[in-house]
């Protein structure tokens, strides 16, 4: 079993390193290697070697924590990736305050902005949830925000906005507030506002006009021109984004394949939108991405048949309501 799991996974890992080295075939300006597809490959078959290895090896609790909630960190990565690319820190004191001056010298602070990060923070915050369970999630979010906000000032190319500040701060404090709520309640707030933000980020600053391009039907064109790094930092922000708003519905009840097809139907429509937009690229790409990451998100265990709602969030956050009556570890549920 464990062999025919990593087989399929590196046949899936060569198909995708085929496919993208034979597009890039037709682009102007890139070029196509043998060794750019046996390397991938190889890293498929190491990294897939290695989860088939020790997956039955978490006995520690914070490891059995992750992979229970490993939908969720992967989710979690996906925003480290966003923030914090190319994770090259540099010990340059220079550029520590580089990355400290659009605080302390040139504050700047739109309310779309706030909004946007203040949706992604609280997002976060359902996502630690999902790990470890309401009761430290209040501990663990400051702990990982802090961990970005200090990244952003060590690696090279990032800086702190004023908006991811503000964003993370109002965010805890309106998840401190929602914490007196049920899951199922707190999580309706997050996913109403988390998709709004969503419908906002495609579609801001709403200045529509005449159509101004045409919708593009090849997909990830957008990704093979520019540079690499932008590229792969706007990656991580969809992967985010879009499975954010994927695993967020799923655990409010909606199966896996209903919250794929409804957040892809949702990025096409916007996608189409675009057209009327200036300065945007309206493609495929969006949409079929949504389609990928929700079948990521079904191999790594979301909507595997259990309940959407974590049995340990739920008896935590009873515990704690009635008293704070303790569970043992022994009695945890799967996340």
């Amino acid at each position: 079993a464990a062999g025919g799991r990593i087989l399929l996974i590196t046949l899936l890992g060569a198909i995708l390193s085929a496919s993208m080295e034979l597009t890039q075939y037709y682009v102007v300006g890139r070029d196509t290697a043998a060794t750019d597809f046996y390397s991938p490959t190889l890293g498929t078959v190491v990294g897939a070697g290695i989860g088939v290895g020790v997956g039955g090896f978490f006995r520690w609790l914070p490891l059995r924590l992750i992979a229970e909630g490993r939908a969720a960190v992967i989710l979690l990565g996906a925003y480290l990736g966003y923030a914090l690319l190319p994770f090259v820190p540099t010990i340059d004191l220079h550029k520590y305050w580089d990355a400290l001056k659009p605080v302390f010298l040139h504050p700047t602070l739109t309310g779309f902005d706030l909004f946007r990060h203040t949706a992604m923070w609280l997002m976060i915050c359902a996502l630690i949830e999902e790990v470890d369970g309401p009761k430290r999630s209040w501990l663990w979010f400051p702990l990982f925000a802090g961990g970005v906000i200090a990244g952003e000032v060590v690696v090279i190319s990032t800086s702190v906005s004023v908006a991811r500040l503000a964003g993370a701060g109002l965010a805890f404090c309106l998840w401190l507030a929602l914490l007196a709520m049920g899951v199922r309640g707190r999580r309706s707030i997050v996913a109403a506002i988390f998709l709004a933000c969503l419908v906002a980020v495609r579609l801001a600053p709403f200045r529509f006009g005449a159509a101004t391009g045409h919708f593009g039907w090849i997909p990830f064109l957008a990704f093979m021109q520019g540079s690499m790094v932008v590229n792969s930092i706007s990656f991580c922000e969809k992967f985010f984004l879009y499975g954010s708003a994927i695993w967020i519905l799923t655990a409010l009840g909606l199966r896996l394949r209903a919250a794929t097809l409804l957040i892809a139907a949702l990025l096409l429509g916007t996608s189409w939108i675009e057209i009327y937009l200036p300065d945007r690229s309206a493609e495929i790409t969006d949409a079929l991405m949504a389609l990928l990451i929700g079948g990521v998100l079904g191999a790594a265990g979301l909507g595997g048949g259990k309940s959407p709602l974590p049995a340990r969030a739920s008896a935590r956050s009873d515990g704690a309501a009635q008293g704070g009556a303790r569970v043992s570890l022994k009695g945890r549920g799967r996340v």
